[in-house]
């Protein structure tokens, strides 16, 4: 996701708490946020400083509620941060592509049946990733393997 994208998805969910958001999105977002202020507090306008925070506060924790839903935790794990300041790290895990209870599994693309795949049986036959026994979705791209 780019820069751009990042902040216009933040921005067009200013106040969305649901979903998921991407590490990509939520650092783009972090950083147009710094910017900003750093920005107003060299030009020495604290006014504006302030008014650029307040309007990025509501964003900015719902953007970061989303990132914790997108690493498959709750929202409710932001207020770590009141005791720990370093569980910023927790904003930096890895997506949870399947079993997250906070939005639906994204990796599934598309249903890829036995019959479908190669005649070996070792690849994704939608990316060719090596399929090794007893995955049920390709490393990949995602994509389910089924049995039927």
């Amino acid at each position: 996701m780019s820069f751009v994208d990042a902040v216009r998805t933040c921005l067009k969910k200013y106040a969305t708490f649901s979903g998921a958001a991407s590490r990509s999105e939520y650092w783009w977002f972090v950083l147009f946020s710094a910017l900003g202020t750093v920005v107003f507090a060299l030009a020495h306008i604290a006014a504006l400083q302030d008014i650029w925070g307040l309007g990025l506060l509501i964003p900015g924790l719902a953007v970061a509620v989303r990132r914790h839903h997108d690493a498959g935790r709750s929202g409710w794990w932001l207020l770590t941060f009141i005791v720990w300041p370093w569980a910023v790290v927790l904003l930096c895990y890895p997506s949870k592509l399947t079993d997250n209870n906070y939005v639906e599994d994204r990796t599934v693309q598309s249903r890829v049946t036995e019959a479908d795949l190669a005649s070996s049986g070792l690849h994704c036959p939608s990316c060719g990733k090596l399929r090794l026994p007893g995955q049920n979705y390709c490393m990949g791209c995602g994509t389910r393997f089924s049995d039927q």
